[in-house]
C-alpha cells in the first residue's frame, strides 16, 4: 500500500479528549476515529491489525473443537425476560422498538441466543459435548465509557459456549480452553496472568480474568512472582505481614476526649500509636438485613466483594443520615459497649485477634475508648477473611511477597452450570433413558479491547511498537530525498516484495526525512527500510527494526533474504 493512497493518515497531535496511550496512539497514527464516546471507526490499517487478532483468535478456539457461527445482534426482548437479565442489566441495555411495537435490545453478550438455539438444533446426548462461538459487535451502555478501545459502548468481542452432559466434562474444556486463551494472549505479544475472580453475590463459583500488566489498567491484581499465581484484588488471600507485636498485658480499659478527624490516621495521630493499634469499624447497609458493623484493623481495608460472598448478598456502605437516624456516631463507632437503642450486629476480620490493647471509638461525640481488648471488653459475632491485600503481604502457599500490578482484562472465562439450559428447559434423554442437565460454559474475549490492550503493552514515548503476529504491515519503506534515482530503486524494493507477498507500507509522500521517520515512529511497523542516495552508494538500504534502538545496511541484493529470515523470527 502506497501512503499517499491510504485512508487514515498520521495527525501532528492526539485529540484534547484522548484519555489514554491507546487512544492517543490509535487516534494520532491513523488507525481509529472516534465517532462519540465508547464509538470508534477502525481505519484501513486499525482493521487489519483488528482482523489479524481475530484470525489467532479463531485458529485457536477451532484448535479446542469450537464451531464458529454468527447470531444476530437484535434480541428480542422476551428471551432477556426468560433469564431475568432484563431486570439485571437492564442499566447497560440498549433497548429499542420494531415494526408493531415489539420490543428489542442489542445484545451485550448471546447467552439469552444460543441457549435456545441449540436446544433446538442438539437432537441426543451424543452431539453433545459441544462448543461454538461467533466474532461479533456487541452493545453495552456503558455509564462511563472511557480509556479509549478498553472500554466501549460498541465493542468486537469473540464468546464462545459450551455444553456439557456433566460437570466433569465442562471441568475438562474449561482447562483447554483456558489453555488456549493462554496461546491467544501470547501469539499478540503479551504476558498474561490468569486470575480467580468473583462470581457475584448470589454465586459459589469463580470465573476466571485473564489480566495484562499495564499502567493504564483498571484492575488491580495481586502477583506473586515465585508462584507465578495472580489474584483479583478483590478476592486475594494473603498472609499478613506485621507489625510485630511484643507481648503485652492487657491494662485497663479507659475513656479518654478525643479532639480528632474521622480518619485513621488522625486517630492513629492523637494516640501515638501505629494505624494497626486502631479497632476501625466500618458499617453496611445489607439487602433484607439492615445494618451490619465489621471490624478490621486500622492499617487495613475491607474488601466488599468478600464480604458480600460471604453474606450472599448486596450490599453499601451506610450513609452519614442512616448511621445518625440509627444513633451512631460517625467516626467514633465500635462495638464496644454500644448503647442499646443503636446496637448492631458486628463481625470482624481475622486480623483483630492477636492485637491486645486497641484504640477505638466510645460511641458518643469526641471521646474515645484506650486499651480495649477482644473478649473483655466486646464480643464479635463471626470471624472470616475480609481483608483486602495489598503489596507487602505474603503468598499464603510460599511466603514470598505480593506486588500489586495495574492490568487489563483481556478475556474471561466462566462456568455457568445450569442456569440458562434450565431457563430455556433444555434437557436431553440420555443414555439410560432419563433426562439430564445440560451445562454451559462461556468464554470470551473481546477483540477490539485487545487491539487497545497491544498498543498500551507495547509504545514508547515516539508511538506505537507492534508485534509482528498484529501488525499492519511487516515492513514500512520510505525514502529520504526527493531524487529520481533514490524513488526508482524504492519503487522496485515495494514492487519486488509486493510480488513476494509481504506486506508494505510505502511513504511515497514528498516530506520531510523528519516528518516521515517521525511517522514510521508513531505507527509502529515492526521493520523500517530507508532508501536515500547514501544508501545507494552503498548499494543498501537502511535497515531498523522498530523494538530496537540501532539501525545497520543491508546491501539490496541480500534484502530479500535478510526480510524472509526476520519474518520467520
Amino acid at each position: 500500500m502506497k501512503y499517499s493512497n491510504l485512508v487514515g493518515k498520521t495527525r501532528l497531535d492526539a485529540p484534547s479528549d484522548a484519555d489514554s496511550v491507546n487512544a492517543r496512539l490509535l487516534t494520532q497514527a491513523g488507525f481509529v476515529e472516534k465517532l462519540a464516546a465508547g464509538i470508534y471507526n477502525y481505519l484501513p490499517m486499525g482493521k487489519k491489525v483488528l482482523d489479524k487478532v481475530c484470525d489467532i483468535i479463531r485458529d485457536e478456539m477451532n484448535k479446542v473443537d469450537g464451531q464458529e457461527l454468527f447470531m444476530p445482534i437484535l434480541h428480542p426482548v422476551s428471551i432477556w425476560e426468560t433469564t431475568g437479565r432484563i431486570k439485571t442489566m437492564d442499566d447497560v441495555l440498549y433497548k429499542t422498538k420494531g415494526a408493531g411495537d415489539k420490543d428489542f435490545v442489542l445484545g451485550p453478550s448471546h447467552e439469552e441466543t444460543v441457549t435456545p438455539l441449540l436446544r433446538d438444533n442438539v437432537n441426543s446426548y451424543k452431539d453433545l459435548p459441544l462448543s461454538v462461538y461467533q466474532l461479533a459487535t456487541k452493545f453495552r451502555d456503558e455509564p462511563r465509557a472511557k480509556s479509549g478501545v478498553l472500554r466501549g459502548r460498541e465493542f468486537g468481542m469473540k464468546d464462545m459456549y459450551s455444553f456439557h452432559l456433566t460437570e466433569e466434562d465442562l471441568d475438562e474444556y474449561y482447562e483447554r480452553v483456558s489453555e488456549a486463551y493462554f496461546n491467544v494472549f501470547k501469539r499478540c505479544g503479551l504476558k498474561s496472568h490468569i486470575i480467580e475472580a468473583s462470581g457475584g453475590a448470589f454465586s459459589d463459583k469463580f470465573s476466571h480474568e485473564f489480566s495484562v500488566e499495564t499502567p493504564a489498567g483498571e484492575d488491580t491484581i495481586i502477583v506473586c512472582e515465585k508462584c507465578n499465581t495472580a489474584q483479583n484484588l478483590e478476592i486475594a488471600e494473603g498472609k499478613i505481614v506485621g507489625p510485630d507485636e511484643k507481648e503485652e498485658e492487657e491494662r485497663a480499659l479507659e475513656m479518654v476526649e478525643a479532639k480528632r478527624g474521622f480518619s485513621v490516621e488522625e486517630n492513629a495521630k492523637l494516640h501515638s500509636v501505629p494505624e494497626s493499634k486502631i479497632l476501625k469499624s466500618v458499617v453496611y447497609e445489607v439487602e433484607e438485613v439492615g445494618l451490619l458493623g465489621v471490624a478490621i484493623r486500622g492499617d487495613l481495608n475491607v474488601s466488599e466483594v468478600k464480604l458480600e460472598n460471604y453474606l450472599k448478598k448486596q450490599l453499601r456502605p451506610a450513609s452519614p443520615e442512616l448511621l445518625k437516624k440509627h444513633g451512631l456516631v460517625q467516626g467514633f463507632i465500635s462495638p464496644v459497649n454500644m448503647p442499646e437503642e443503636s446496637k448492631i450486629p458486628y463481625i470482624a476480620d481475622h486480623s483483630i485477634t492477636n492485637i491486645k490493647n486497641f484504640v477505638t471509638g466510645a460511641n458518643q461525640p469526641e471521646m474515645d475508648y484506650v486499651n480495649v481488648n477482644l473478649g473483655r471488653d466486646f464480643q464479635i459475632d463471626d470471624f472470616t477473611d475480609l481483608v483486602e491485600v495489598k503489596s507487602g503481604f505474603e503468598c499464603n502457599k510460599c511466603s514470598s511477597p505480593l506486588t500489586e500490578m495495574k492490568a487489563i482484562e483481556v478475556g474471561n472465562i466462566f462456568k455457568l452450570g445450569s442456569r440458562y439450559t434450565d431457563a430455556f428447559k433444555f434437557k436431553l434423554t440420555g443414555k439410560d433413558g432419563t433426562l439430564k442437565t445440560v451445562y454451559m460454559g462461556c468464554y470470551g474475549i473481546g477483540t477490539t479491547r485487545l487491539v487497545g490492550t497491544v498498543v498500551e503493552a507495547s509504545h514508547d514515548e515516539n508511538g506505537i511498537i507492534w508485534p509482528k503476529s498484529v501488525a499492519p504491515y511487516m515492513v514500512h519503506l520510505l525514502t529520504i530525498g526527493n531524487d529520481d534515482n533514490v524513488n526508482k530503486h524504492a519503487d522496485e524494493i515495494y514492487n519486488s516484495l509486493k510480488e513476494q507477498g509481504i506486506e508494505i507500507l510505502f511513504d511515497d509522500r514528498d516530506e520531510s526525512p523528519g516528518v516521515k521517520l517521525k511517522d514510521a515512529d508513531l505507527i509502529g511497523i515492526p521493520l523500517r527500510l530507508v532508501v536515500s542516495k547514501r544508501t545507494l552508494s552503498e548499494n543498501s538500504v537502511e535497515w531498523k527494526v522498530r523494538a530496537e534502538s540501532d539501525s545497520k545496511n543491508i546491501r539490496i541484493s541480500d534484502l530479500d533474504t535478510e526480510i524472509q529470515d526476520f519474518l520467520s523470527n
